[in-house]
This record gives C-alpha cells, structure tokens and sequence, in this order.
C-alpha cells in the first residue's frame, strides 16, 4: 500500500498510468515520446509501476505492451475514506493541465478529488446534479457545475460507458421538487 500511496504523489507515475489508459496498450517508447522524462527514466517508472502491480505487461515478446490494472484500494486518511481507482489517477494527472481540477486538488487534497469524482460518477449516471453536490459539499453550484463536468470527461476517459440516457433537465425538476416539500 505504501508504494501506491508513493504512486499518487509522483506526477511522473500518475503521467504513465494515465497515458497508458489513453493509449490503450502502449511499448515504453510510445509512452515516452509524449512525456518530458528521458526514456530510460520511463523505462525504469513503468518497471516500478509493473513492480506493484498498477501496470501489467500483455505481451511476451519485445518490445512489451503494457495494460493499466484496475485499481481498487480504499485508504483512511484521518475520519476520512478516499477510493484510489482508475480514475482518481487520471484526475490527478490531468489535474497538471487543467485549472478546474488542479484548483480543486490543492483546495481540497486528493480526498477531496476522489469525493468529487464519486460525485461525478453519479453526475455521469444522471443520478447527481450540480445542486446536489453544491448543498451536500457546502461549495457554490457554478464551481460544482464545472468540476462536475470536468471529471465527467476524466470518467469517460477510464469508463466510456459510464454515462446513460437520463436525462438532466427532468433530474433537476425532480430534485428541486423534493426541496420544496
């Protein structure tokens, strides 16, 4: 557990396991040509990154390819319980590109991007609106709006069928229904 807790510090690891998503199934030498690490400091991150069991090697024969493994570990951080999946990963990598998310991050931690990205998993679904999460997280709803958004495009990076057909507008009309009574 310790190295995957080191993992998610490390924006060099977030970068490759991100990529590796993106690309699918991706050598080294495809991974290091959109980062700005030398090869052989690829190299070496996808080995520590195999070693622990984030990436997994699907070919037998060089030059490999490489999957992401799904991520699983629930971690306690004081009373609070943050999920490290997948998709907080990604979160964190993107978090280097995108202000929303970057701005969330170091406002409210990584726990607080994996609280938000359970609420974006549910958003995707139709099952959450920006309302919802603003109330139940005590922020604005133009700012829940916008992360809602922003990490529904990281989940359907990691999960393409996680959205449904539900539509919103009635979701809203519905919860606004429920806080009149």
């Amino acid at each position: 557990m310790l190295a995957l807790s080191d993992v998610i510090t490390n924006q060099r690891y977030v970068q490759l396991y991100a990529r590796t998503i993106e690309l699918d199934s991706p050598t080294v030498e495809v991974l290091a040509d959109g980062l700005e690490s030398s090869t052989t400091t690829v190299y070496d991150d996808v080995a520590h990154l195999r070693d622990i069991g984030m990436l997994k090697p699907i070919t037998d024969t060089q030059p490999h390819r490489y999957k992401a493994s799904e991520l699983k570990l629930t971690v306690q951080v004081g009373d609070d319980q943050a999920q490290i999946s997948p998709s907080l990963v990604v979160a964190l990598a993107e978090a280097e590109t995108n202000d929303n998310i970057r701005l969330l991050r170091d406002r409210h931690g990584t726990a607080g991007l994996a609280t938000a990205l359970t609420y974006a998993r549910e958003y995707a679904r139709g099952r959450v609106t920006a309302q919802i999460m603003a109330r139940e997280q005590e922020i604005p709803v133009l700012e829940a709006e916008t992360i809602l958004q922003e990490l529904r495009e990281v989940l359907l990076t990691v999960d393409p069928g996680i959205a449904d057909d539900t539509d919103i507008d009635d979701l809203d009309a519905a919860v606004e229904d429920i806080s009149e009574e």
